[in-house]
């Protein structure tokens, strides 16, 4: 896929910080944004569901938040 390229402001110490994780990382700082933007684009929508759902079905109970928690932890423990 075309790359595009835009200008874009940062906070100095952001820049600072992203730019020594990039190094850390060995990937470009091109790559860490874009990743990070898509990561902020997905939970967005992601949350944008979950209040579409409860708008028609209503408020998730103790039990499904739980259920989804539990579901979220086995996910990162297991690197997906």
């Amino acid at each position: 896929m075309p790359a595009m390229k835009r200008s874009v402001a940062f906070d100095p110490e952001v820049w600072k910080e992203a730019e020594a994780a990039a190094r850390e990382e060995g990937r470009s700082l091109s790559a860490m944004v874009n990743e990070a933007l898509r990561e902020h684009l997905a939970l967005r929508q992601g949350l944008r569901s979950m209040e579409l759902w409860q708008a028609e079905h209503g408020a998730f109970t103790g039990e499904e938040l739980a259920a989804a928690d539990e579901a979220l932890d086995r996910a990162l423990r297991s690197g997906r």
